[in-house]
């Protein structure tokens, strides 16, 4: 683990198990902060982003499903869903809103420590991906890769660590069609399986950020049913 410990959000509502989550995990090395309600998740959003968030999904005052959306809007961390529901409709809904993974209550905690290390571990690589090289120019597009920034035209794109590693992988491998789960594998870490849905979130925020719908010098293709291509032809 790096100096600093990692940051844990959880959103629990249970407080005698978010409690001994919370010292569960305290004592594997992580900082964890605890709310019990979304209002209370909101607030700490707005003073620290986390490492990862755990939001379980039926709260008192809302739904976790939502808050992770609102999440997602500002913060591009991995999501741990832990809940009671077991239908396979919320897990897609789960997926579907942000999430990365999806534990059933009960669950051992050595499994909650697993999915922990497995999910920051993938973060931590998704950003030394994008520090190891330098600047990329392609026509009005420029990646500095040291800052983890694209620009278009000179006007900071603002995207995310992930949308800027599936950008990068594009680049990186231009006129050349990239697989959907090589380009997963490339920035996640681990193989696609069915996240498809992840994925297709990436890139549609991307070409928006790039406002790649007005722009003749550069395209992001989706070569349906096999992968995404980049071109500057």
């Amino acid at each position: 683990m790096n100096e600093q410990a990692p940051l844990i959000l959880m959103v629990e509502d249970d407080e005698e198990l978010a409690r001994l989550n919370e010292r569960f995990l305290k004592r594997q090395g992580y900082d964890v902060i605890v709310a019990n309600t979304v209002v209370e998740a909101k607030s700490n959003f707005l003073k620290v982003i986390p490492d990862l968030f755990v939001i379980d999904v039926e709260l008192p005052d809302g739904d976790g499903f939502t808050l992770c959306e609102e999440f997602r809007r500002s913060a591009d961390v991995p999501v741990l869903f832990l809940t009671g529901r077991t239908d396979v409709g919320d897990k897609v809904k789960g997926f579907g809103s942000g999430g990365d993974y999806y534990l059933t209550k009960p669950f051992d905690r050595n499994e909650l420590l697993a999915v922990v290390k497995s999910l920051i571990r993938r973060e931590e690589q998704t950003r030394k991906k994008v520090s190891e090289v330098s600047v990329i120019e392609r026509g009005p597009l420029v990646l500095k890769l040291h800052e983890s920034k694209a620009y278009v035209n000179g006007r900071d794109a603002e995207l995310t660590p992930k949308e800027f590693a599936v950008l990068l992988v594009l680049v990186q491998n231009e006129s050349k069609e990239i697989s959907y789960n090589a380009i997963y594998e490339s920035v996640w870490g681990v193989d696609m399986g069915s996240d498809s849905s992840s994925l297709r979130q990436q890139i549609s925020r991307l070409k928006k950020k790039l406002d790649e719908e007005n722009t003749d010098e550069f395209a992001i293709i989706n070569e349906h049913g096999r992968g995404y291509l980049f071109t500057t032809e």
